[in-house]
C-alpha cells in the first residue's frame, strides 16, 4: 500500500506553524527557483507599469507561437495559451489579460505572413483565441476598453484579409464586425 499524496491542507498546515522570516525565505526560494515564479511574483506583488509587468508573459508568446527559428523549434500553441492563464492568475488585470491575447493573435498572424499558410489547428486555436477576446470585452462591456481594443483586430483583420487561407480571415473579420457593431 502507497503512501498518502501530500495535499495542500498538509502543506498549509506546516507553514500556519512558521515564522515571518522561514515563509520570507521560502518565498525567496521559490522565486529563485524559476523565472515563471519570479514573473508570477512581480505581477501579483509588485506595482509596476503594464509594459514591465506584460513583458516576460509576451516573450513566453513569442516564442511558443513565432519562434525566430521554426525550422529547429516547433509551434508551441499550449505554450502560448499557458501563458496567458499565468498572467491571468497572477494578476487578474483585465487590460492586461487581453492585451496577451491579442498579442498571441497578432504573433499566430505574424508567423503565417512569414512562413505561408500553416494548419486547422494553428488558425482553430488564433479563431479560439478572438472568440475569448469577444467574450471578455462584451462581458466586461466597457466602452473605453472596446474602444482600445478593437482597432488592434481591426489592424490584424486588415493585415490578414486575402493573405491567408482556411477561412480564417472570413471568421476574424466576422468577429471583429460583431464587436464593432456591439460598442459602434
Amino acid at each position: 500500500m502507497s503512501a498518502k499524496k501530500p495535499t495542500w491542507r498538509d502543506v498549509k498546515k506546516v507553514l500556519q506553524q512558521q515564522e515571518k522570516d522561514q515563509l520570507i525565505g521560502l518565498v525567496q526560494d521559490l522565486h529563485k527557483l524559476s523565472t515563471t515564479n519570479a514573473d508570477f511574483m512581480h505581477a501579483r506583488l509588485l506595482d509596476v507599469d503594464a509594459v514591465q509587468s506584460l513583458a516576460p508573459y509576451k516573450k513566453r508568446i513569442k516564442q511558443a507561437i513565432d519562434p525566430a527559428q521554426p525550422w529547429k523549434q516547433e509551434v508551441q500553441l499550449r505554450e502560448g495559451r499557458k501563458a496567458i492563464s499565468d498572467y491571468k492568475k497572477a494578476s487578474g488585470d483585465m487590460r492586461g489579460v487581453l492585451t496577451l491575447m491579442v498579442y498571441y493573435i497578432q504573433c499566430g498572424n505574424d508567423f503565417t505572413l512569414d512562413f505561408g499558410d500553416i494548419d486547422e489547428t494553428f488558425y482553430n486555436s488564433l479563431c479560439t483565441m478572438l472568440d475569448q477576446v469577444k467574450k471578455h470585452l462584451l462581458a466586461q462591456d466597457d466602452r473605453q476598453l472596446a474602444a482600445e481594443f478593437i482597432p488592434l483586430l481591426e489592424h490584424e483583420f486588415q493585415r490578414i484579409d486575402g493573405q491567408m487561407g482556411w477561412v480564417y480571415p472570413d471568421e476574424f473579420g466576422e468577429q471583429v464586425a460583431e464587436l464593432c457593431e456591439r460598442f459602434g
